[in-house]
């Protein structure tokens, strides 16, 4: 009724100082390059800027969702 929108950012695997402090964190790096379309990790920026999408006022009606924010990494398949 107050016109608020909730909704929460999957993001893929983003190379951060909490990241980096997870033992094997070079095998989720490496893994997650490998796996994505684009061939590289999820940025703050991409993060920042999907943010920046869903803050626009035609997007009023979007609530209650998981976005992936991620260039396709989690829907991948790796052979």
């Amino acid at each position: 009724p107050k016109g608020i929108t909730a909704n929460c950012i999957r993001d893929g695997v983003t190379d951060t100082p909490a990241l980096r402090k997870i033992p094997g964190h070079e095998v989720l790096l490496e893994g997650a390059r490998r796996k994505n379309p684009h061939r590289r990790l999820t940025t703050p920026a991409d993060v920042a800027a999907a943010v920046g999408v869903l803050v626009h006022p035609n997007t009023h009606w979007m609530t209650g969702n998981i976005i992936g924010v991620d260039g396709g990494e989690d829907i991948v398949e790796v052979s």
